[in-house]
């Protein structure tokens, strides 16, 4: 198969880095928005998911997407390849981990606050199901961070260099 060129890994290397900042950094965002920010009426809590729904689909998504494709180009087009190194393949599966947990439980969780939100304002909604959903959500945030974080250390510091026996 053929490798991308120098300028070719240079600008897949940048794409993946920006990629992965805005990925971080949303969550991030997230995290600290749920923890400190208190809100204790209908239209601060639909305004919070709104912000947060906003922030997950528009800035988040889009970055562990684009660091899913850019780490396929890297599987291909590059001498590192999908599992040639063990930490390679541990960042495939904490990759694929956290995009399906924020795809299955989390992305739901904000999404049905949105809705919870709206129909408190609209004097209805269930404000317990509501504040669960957070903690639930602000839980796996604070994991998703943490997994983040650790595929971050494994990239600068690529451990287990010695190739898997095939």
């Amino acid at each position: 198969m053929k490798t991308l060129n120098t300028n070719g890994l240079r600008a897949l290397k940048v794409v993946h880095l920006i990629c992965a900042i805005i990925w971080i950094g949303s969550a991030i965002v997230m995290n600290l928005l749920r923890l400190l920010v208190n809100v204790d009426n209908a239209a601060g809590m639909y305004y919070m998911a709104e912000i947060l729904e906003a922030i997950d689909m528009q800035i988040l998504v889009p970055g562990a997407v684009g660091c899913l494709l850019t780490g396929i180009v890297y599987g291909f087009f590059t001498k590192w390849g999908f599992f040639k190194h063990r930490w390679i393949t541990v960042k495939w599966i904490l990759t694929i981990f956290m995009i399906s947990v924020g795809t299955f439980c989390m992305g739901p969780l904000i999404e049905e606050n949105v809705v919870i939100g709206k129909a408190l304002m609209e004097g209805a909604g269930d404000a317990a199901l509501y504040n669960a959903n957070v903690s639930t959500s602000g839980s796996l945030g604070l994991m998703q961070l943490t997994l983040l974080l650790i595929v971050l250390i494994i990239s600068v510091w690529k451990p287990w260099k010695k190739k898997i026996s095939k």
